[in-house]
This record gives structure tokens, C-alpha cells and sequence, in this order.
């Protein structure tokens, strides 16, 4: 997985982009100071849009 749920020591939540190794950013926004269940949704659709980038809409790698 390219983006990962973490807490912060304020207990608020992030979403991280190991990529990167920085906060991510969605629509201009750094995706910092979120709930639990806002960080848990943005990762899932992260790593869900990271996924379809990578390997194509019909599920075959770039370049096959």
C-alpha cells in the first residue's frame, strides 16, 4: 500500500504517502487533522486510485 492511517501524537488523524514520505494531499488539501474514520476512507480511496493508475482500467499493466 502506497498510503497508510496514521495518528498523530494530538490524536488527530493523517493519511501518508510512503512514496513520498509526506502527509498526502487530496483536491489541494494536506489530508492532516482528520478523523478516524475520514483517514480510514481517504487511504482506502488512495490506495484504490493508486492501484487503477498503476494497472490500468482493464486490470493489465502499462506497456502489455
Amino acid at each position: 500500500m502506497r498510503f497508510v492511517a496514521i495518528q498523530d501524537p494530538t490524536g488527530s488523524w493523517a493519511v501518508f504517502d510512503t512514496a513520498n514520505e509526506e502527509p498526502a494531499e487530496f483536491g489541494g488539501r494536506v489530508l492532516i487533522g482528520l478523523t478516524p474514520h475520514e483517514a480510514r476512507w481517504l487511504t482506502a480511496a488512495a490506495n484504490d486510485e493508486a492501484g487503477w493508475q498503476k494497472t490500468g482500467a482493464l486490470g493489465t499493466h502499462p506497456g502489455q
